[in-house]
């Protein structure tokens, strides 16, 4: 499962539930969309708060498979 959201601090937030959650394939379609990895907090992120881009990735995450609760 994922959690995608967005805010004024971190912009667009991709965090996965677990670390099994991220394998190669769907690392590389968050990386492809422009999303950087943040170790201390173990979420992907984009600056800015699109909610365009938030809906892209949510929907891409879907489509891999995986449950996404989009907030």
């Amino acid at each position: 499962m994922y959690l995608v959201t967005t805010g004024t601090r971190l912009g667009v937030v991709v965090a996965p539930e677990c670390a099994d959650d991220l394998d190669d394939e769907t690392r590389a379609v968050i990386e492809d969309a422009a999303f950087i990895w943040l170790p201390d907090i173990e979420a992907f992120i984009q600056p800015g708060q699109d909610r365009q881009a938030a809906a892209r990735i949510a929907l891409r995450l879907v489509r891999l498979g995986h449950d996404v609760l989009a907030v």
